[in-house]
């Protein structure tokens, strides 16, 4: 998710908001209006375009796109504030924040497609707290999605690790769909995969580098002190067991630059055939 600005909201988009929410059409009464939201539609669009990287096929997705659009198209008409009778526990409520996120992304990235990063969608600034996405028929910017509901009504650290922005320096995307009845599961899953992954932490003696995301949202992991060691608490507890002893060796944190680059499965590979060939 996007932190340059997370505790920052002075874009507003009032008049966006208006044109899209006289378009809208609100959600047509019928016997399924009372049941549990599904993520069924996000579900089958991440198993077939997400590898085991987190990188997305946007081609493909750009080439078979109904289940995202009809997955956007259900967001649009219900949300937690709109529909709150079909979301069960608070745990199928941050499920449904996190997957309206991904999906959200997914679906700008592949309106848009081919492009090489979402800073090409009018700036990172534009892409994340100026563009208008619905939700329950209320306008809302991705960043209004992250730091005003996801952080701050849901107050855990872990979905740092779920929700994806289309970097390559975000966390990975996994390839299934968040759902209330396994979501703490699955979110200590997604910082153990973060932990274990060296493009987001990794030991160079003396020195512990790290994500960019721990320093743009310090104090989600670290409590109002901010402190290095507070830090290392919390990764101590899902870093890889090879790793621990090390935390105990760290005198300095750095924290690696931000690769803003498309999570593309066609550019990484068009990356990777470029160095092998200039290696040959």
């Amino acid at each position: 998710m996007y932190g340059a600005v997370a505790l920052k909201h002075v874009l507003r988009f009032a008049l966006a908001s208006i044109i899209l929410q006289q378009t809208f059409v609100p959600e047509a009464a019928s016997a399924e209006s009372g049941s549990a939201f599904s993520h069924d539609l996000l579900d089958t669009v991440l198993r077939k375009y997400v590898d085991a990287q987190g990188q997305v096929d946007y081609a493909g997705i750009a080439r078979d796109r109904q289940d995202l659009d009809a997955y956007v198209d259900s967001i649009a008409r219900v949300s937690l504030d709109s529909h709150p009778h079909r979301f069960e526990t608070r745990l199928h409520e941050l499920a449904y924040w996190i997957n309206a996120y991904n999906g959200l992304v997914l679906h700008s990235v592949v309106d848009a497609y081919p492009i090489t990063s979402v800073a090409d969608l009018g700036g990172l600034d534009g892409f994340f707290q100026i563009r208008p996405h619905i939700l329950g028929g209320d306008s809302l910017s991705l960043d209004r999605v992250e730091n005003e509901i996801i952080r701050t009504r849901y107050g855990d650290a872990r979905i740092h690790f779920a929700g994806n922005c289309g970097a390559v320096s975000c966390p990975a995307l996994d390839r299934r769909a968040y759902v209330g009845k396994d979501l703490i599961d699955h979110l200590e899953r997604q910082t153990r995969r973060f932990a274990a992954d060296d493009q987001h932490l990794e030991w160079r003696s003396p020195t512990l580098h790290v994500s960019k995301l721990l320093e743009w949202y310090r104090q989600d992991f670290t409590g109002p002190d901010r402190s290095d060691p507070q830090l290392i608490a919390f990764l101590r507890r899902y870093v890889p067991e090879d790793l621990a002893p090390v935390l105990e060796q760290v005198q300095h944190i750095q924290f690696f630059d931000y690769d803003w680059a498309l999570n593309d499965q066609a550019l990484q590979k068009a990356g990777a055939e470029r160095n092998g060939a200039s290696e040959r």
